[in-house]
């Protein structure tokens, strides 16, 4: 077999909600994933098949290749990350099935990249997806992602509803097996918070003389509390300047982790706050010099 990898998107803006070359998908929340050969390959080139074995009913065509997201809905038949991840966690086989008759997983499909043994990654999206009508059939476990060329009215459901985001994917594009595409880009619902830069861990390869992430922290009912930590969104030249700013704070050090006093805040976007009160898909976007760190606190 040969290894296929998946395309993957840049990151997109709300003008594209109504652009007419585009068509508009739902950004699911689950595990991408590319079915082959009866075989179910995540992006780390693994086969998880074997954790869902309620995709027994998945009828896709002999020789075809499609591409989707292994999701997990939950009560309110929403994608739900952290169930999900409860399914991803685990080998042992008696948990496998107790937890797939729990929290059933869906796989939900949005483009075929190989029908019936022909290769059509050259094809426009438009034609893939007639493809995908044919190589596939609705089931249980099986779903189409929901297309629409009206972006904004989606982008306004997606909203409402607190899902992850729109992808707008160029309706005349090729399929880019293991590249990254500006074809397809992804436009994410995101939330912004204000955080108090605790520290830093140390950097390693190109970030050895600045940082790997910055710890974060904000306070609850009084109480600082650490929300994880942030390791993208800005340039070598802000990685030094920062370094340069945290080094003059240092208070103690340990040896990955390096604590600071609390004197810089930061805005931070991200996709949601986990259970354990950590961000989750966080973005460095700016420091917030206007702003004290006795000002962060968490609703």
């Amino acid at each position: 077999m040969k290894k296929w990898e998946p395309m993957l998107c840049h990151k997109g803006s709300q003008d594209l909600l109504t652009n007419d070359k585009y068509i508009f998908q739902p950004k699911l929340d689950g595990t991408r994933a590319l079915f082959i050969e009866g075989k179910l390959i995540n992006r780390r080139g693994r086969n998880i098949r074997q954790r869902y074995p309620e995709f027994e009913d998945l009828k896709i065509k002999e020789g075809s290749i499609v591409d989707g997201e292994v999701v997990v809905y939950n009560e309110k038949g929403l994608p739900d990350f952290h169930l999900l991840q409860s399914r991803e966690q685990t080998s042992d086989s008696f948990k496998i099935n107790l937890l797939s008759d729990r929290y059933p997983a869906t796989y939900v499909i949005f483009d075929c990249i190989k029908y019936r043994g022909n290769l059509i990654i050259n094809e426009p999206l438009e034609i893939r997806m007639e493809y995908l009508k044919k190589v596939a059939k609705k089931s249980d476990h099986l779903q189409f992602i929901i297309s629409t060329e009206n972006g904004l009215e989606l982008w306004n459901r997606i909203r409402e509803l607190g899902l992850e985001g729109v992808m707008a994917k160029k309706k005349d594009s090729r399929y880019h097996p293991g590249k990254r595409s500006r074809a397809c880009l992804k436009i994410k619902n995101l939330s912004t918070i204000d955080c108090i830069i605790l520290g830093y861990t140390k950097g390693e390869g190109k970030r050895e003389e600045t940082f790997g992430a910055l710890l974060l922290g904000a306070y609850k009912d009084g109480e600082l509390v650490q929300l994880g930590k942030v390791g993208t969104g800005w340039t070598d030249r802000e990685l030094e300047r920062l370094k340069q700013k945290m080094d003059t704070l240092i208070v103690k050090k340990e040896e990955e982790k390096i604590w600071i006093e609390h004197k810089l805040v930061c805005e931070v976007e991200y996709l949601e706050m986990t259970n354990n009160q950590e961000l989750r898909a966080p973005s460095f976007q700016r420091l917030k010099l206007d702003k004290s760190p006795e000002e962060c606190i968490l609703d």
